[in-house]
């Protein structure tokens, strides 16, 4: 299949969001269960900002994550792979998963700004999508 070199472009961002996400884990928290159960001996890097530290250890790879998430699923509702009840559903999949944390269904900390963090991820993807696609679709 062909993609347009706006697919193109979304695609790439969502791939390398997760890429940098993953490094961030690497980095920053090497202790997380997907790391330990490939019983790699990683040790953090320091950071001494306090504030950078939390953003790279409590942030950083949750926003790479959703970002991800946001462009992977416009790019399968723009090829037609998933209907639009499919996109809003993907869409919840964040606060899905931080509400089993907070039901100890899963590992993890539950975390209410993580919450506001992905509603604004999710909220500028979404404007900035129908953005981009209108103005193509006034030059076209």
């Amino acid at each position: 299949m062909k993609m347009s070199r706006r697919h193109k472009i979304l695609l790439s961002l969502g791939l390398l969001s997760l890429l940098a996400g993953i490094i961030n884990y690497i980095l920053f928290r090497p202790g997380i269960i997907l790391l330990k159960l490939l019983d790699l001996n990683l040790t953090p890097l320091y950071i001494k900002n306090i504030l950078l530290k939390k953003f790279m250890i409590g942030s950083f790879s949750d926003i790479a994550w959703c970002l991800s998430l946001c462009c992977i699923t416009r790019l399968l509702f723009e090829l037609n792979n998933i209907s639009f009840m499919g996109m809003i559903l993907l869409f919840t999949l964040p606060f899905i998963t931080e509400l089993l944390q907070y039901f100890q269904l899963i590992h993890g900390t539950f975390d209410w700004f993580d919450l506001l963090t992905y509603a604004i991820i999710i909220i500028i993807s979404i404007i900035f999508f129908i953005n981009i696609k209108t103005s193509e679709n006034e030059k076209t």
